[in-house]
């Protein structure tokens, strides 16, 4: 082992690409061994990410920095060497420099985008597909999280970088490249997905909670994107269908969220956690325009029920539908098309898993279909095996004993 290792070592000192890549390649496969490669990262560190090296050595050696663990003095080093690569002429060496700041520290990271956050702006106005695509990735990956929250909390000027760099990634999602815009769309649904689990912390009343102005500042970038996205709802929804069929899943949910936010009015709520008086614009669309751009997003995710071959696309599909059709003024066949299509999927042999999460979701939404819709499903349901505990405390909960003794009577 300790010939081996001093090979992998000897071949990141010299000056072959190829010999430098075939050794960080090895070094990775013993990591993924379970082997302690603590001396070769070190190497790595010194002689590819803090010395001019190709594109390809760049990103291998920051995969195996990801898969060890570094010394403070190490990631010093690291953050110099990606100072310079942001500044490196081959823009994929900058992608590959981008790709690791979400697992820097969160005190270098600070430091980093603090000092260097003109060169990450330029990031986002490069030509290349590749840079863009990193740096929307990447942000969309550091910018949700709670210690960045946390630093934005004590630092103005950070927060008035990062909200614009989430506007940034807004506008991304209308990118040309279509890695791009799937990998935006995915940020703003991360974006959105981090703020209902932290209400729901809240809610739940657990201690390890953000602040007033964690809140505030969460608030604040969900109000802004929910804006955004009802303004641009019809480029948004065309460009998403231009988008290869396995990245329309990752467009749902942004689309879904923010739509229900300004049909349901709870943008107001969020608007008022936000403490903030700008984006007042989603506020005065009235009922019509709201219910109209409600049912604009429900005609547009309709046709993938039926089209698609993808169960995980019906059921993404499917559920977003549900989640529309209790909006004020809603009506029950948006609901009815969307629970039939979740069901289809119970003989499909490669859901059969999910079993569960499709009895669990139709249930907890037949209070939006009408009468004799509910009825019907409910003796559907009935036959099929699943947990009878889940089956009756969801029924009764969800729609009452009305309906209940009408399927029985049935």
């Amino acid at each position: 082992m300790d010939i081996l290792f001093a090979q992998i070592q000897a071949d990141l000192r010299s000056n072959d690409a190829l010999r430098q890549s075939g050794a960080l390649l090895q070094a990775l496969q013993q990591s993924a061994a379970g082997r302690d490669i603590s001396v070769i990262a070190k190497s790595a560190v010194e002689e590819i990410v803090a010395s001019p090296a190709s594109a390809v050595c760049k990103k291998l050696a920051f995969d195996l920095i990801r898969s060890t663990r570094l010394t403070a003095d190490l990631w010093e080093t690291v953050c110099t060497g990606i100072r310079t690569d942001l500044d490196f002429p081959d823009p994929d060496v900058t992608a590959a420099a981008i790709s690791i700041l979400a697992a820097i520290p969160s005190h270098h990271l600070s430091r980093l985008i603090t000092n260097f956050h003109q060169r990450i702006n330029n990031c986002f106005d490069s030509h290349s597909d590749n840079l863009r695509f990193s740096i929307t990735e990447t942000l969309g990956c550091i910018l949700a999280r709670d210690d960045l929250v946390t630093l934005c909390e004590n630092n103005v000027s950070l927060l008035d970088r990062v909200s614009n760099w989430w506007a940034r990634i807004g506008q991304n999602m209308l990118d040309r490249a279509d890695n791009v815009s799937k990998v935006a769309f995915e940020s703003v649904g991360r974006l959105f997905h981090e703020f209902d689990n932290k209400k729901m912390s809240r809610l739940a009343g657990d201690k390890l909670v953000d602040s007033e102005n964690s809140v505030s500042i969460r608030s604040n970038w969900v109000s802004s994107m929910v804006d955004y996205v009802w303004k641009k709802r019809n480029a948004l929804m065309a460009r998403s269908l231009v988008l290869p069929v396995e990245s329309f899943r990752a467009t749902v949910f942004p689309l879904v969220y923010a739509v229900k936010a300004v049909a349901s009015g709870s943008i107001e709520i969020v608007k008022k956690l936000s403490k903030s008086n700008s984006n007042v614009s989603v506020l005065d669309a009235n009922n019509a325009e709201r219910l109209v751009g409600v049912s604009d997003v429900l005609t547009h995710l309709a046709p993938f029920l039926a089209s698609s071959l993808d169960p995980a696309l019906i059921f993404e599909v499917g559920i977003n539908m549900l989640y529309l059709a209790d909006v004020p003024g809603g009506k029950p066949e948006w609901a009815s098309q969307s629970t039939i299509a979740i069901l289809t999927l119970w003989d499909r042999q490669e859901f059969a898993s999910a079993r569960e999460s499709i009895v669990r979701a139709v249930v907890t939404n037949l209070h939006l279909l009408d009468l004799h819709m509910q009825v019907t499903m409910i003796l559907a349901l009935r036959i099929l095996p699943c947990p009878r505990e889940l089956f009756v405390h969801k029924l009764v909960s969800n729609i009452g004993l009305q309906v209940l003794l009408q399927a029985i009577i049935s």
